[in-house]
């Protein structure tokens, strides 16, 4: 009798580890207040849905602010390392990490958020080896990038020389090189600070970071209408932790994310620009609409960095023009 009852207490010992086994809380970090709309319109929605979806047995804890990386540069190497299970960044602030996705910031290609994200996705195949080594919940891109500045208004590609503009990824810099301007990489928030204070004279951004980051408060011009670079940005999981997830787990963690999750965040986007320019024009500020014979400027100079991204691409055994012309190919589809 002993023995059975043994055996029998063996038994449940077991059944309750594999319960707690199956059971996971998954933490997600980021860089950004806990506020921004990216946590408010598409994390905490996620860390719902999954938790219905699995009966409580998966669930999503937030640490915004960088509670767990402050770094916002390091967010793909927090999820590798395991310090969080998911973590949210752009990949232009390691640029060298994803040379296949940085060709949908290129310039001119895209006129919105929802036009990027859907071409990234129709191309993702070709995009894919940059993020073998976690595994990709979510892609997608803001609008495309306008011009804020303290000072200078910004009409032509004239006013742009000398102008010490904020950038965020390596192709920012190039636009802003090509148009006469100096490039200073800074992390979105010390944007407000940096022109505030006069470290910089503008800003290159998408118009989202407006409300965000209250930019309406210490900028007075905004230049839009340029086809410039967007920004794109990432939510990515640690290997071994969607491997420790069972397989019915991990399969409605891949229903809620993907490709759906991911337009999601980008008309999330597109919204917050909306509000940003409707604040600009609340506060008083400027909006300057840049004239066709501008456009043509611009073309001519963003045309050099492509070829630049190109070269690049062609040096480190990458077909960037495959890539390019699949983005430019779903882009035309829409049209």
């Amino acid at each position: 009798m002993k023995l059975i009852a043994a055996g029998l207490a063996g038994l449940l010992g077991l059944a309750i580890t594999v319960t707690h086994a199956d059971a996971a809380e998954l933490r997600l970090a980021h860089f950004m207040s806990p506020m921004h709309h990216m946590q408010k319109r598409m994390m905490e929605p996620l860390a719902e849905k999954l938790a219905a979806e699995t009966d409580g047995e998966v669930t999503l804890r937030i640490f915004p602010s960088g509670e767990l990386s402050k770094s916002a540069a390091a967010q793909w190497k927090t999820a590798l390392t395991g310090v969080a299970d998911i973590t949210f960044g752009l990949q232009g602030y390691t640029s060298e990490t994803f040379p296949r996705t940085m060709f949908v910031v290129a310039p001119g290609l895209f006129h919105s958020s929802t036009e990027a994200t859907k071409a990234l996705w129709e191309n993702i195949d070709a995009l894919a080896p940059d993020y073998e080594r976690a595994k990709l919940l979510a892609a997608w891109a803001a609008e495309p990038a306008i011009i804020m500045t303290k000072t200078v208004p910004v009409e032509t590609m004239d006013d742009m020389k000398g102008l010490k503009i904020r950038t965020a990824d390596q192709v920012g810099a190039a636009i802003v090189q090509a148009m006469g301007g100096t490039p200073v990489p800074l992390p979105a928030s010390e944007m407000y600070t940096a022109l505030d204070t006069g470290v910089i004279d503008g800003i290159m951004s998408d118009a989202s970071t407006i409300a965000s980051f209250k930019l309406h408060e210490v900028a007075n011009y905004f230049t839009v209408g340029l086809p410039s670079s967007t920004s794109a940005y990432f939510m990515v999981m640690n290997k071994d932790s969607f491997g420790n997830l069972n397989e019915e787990q991990q399969a409605k963690l891949d229903a809620l994310t993907g490709q759906e999750l991911s337009m999601t965040a980008s008309k999330s986007y597109a919204d917050e620009a909306a509000h940003g320019l409707q604040m600009v024009r609340e506060a008083g500020k400027t909006i300057i609409e840049v004239q066709p014979a501008v456009l043509e400027d611009f073309h001519a100079k963003s045309d050099i960095v492509v070829q630049s991204m190109l070269q690049a691409a062609e040096a480190a055994g990458i077909d960037g023009e495959t890539i390019l012309e699949g983005l430019r190919g779903s882009v035309s589809a829409t049209q």
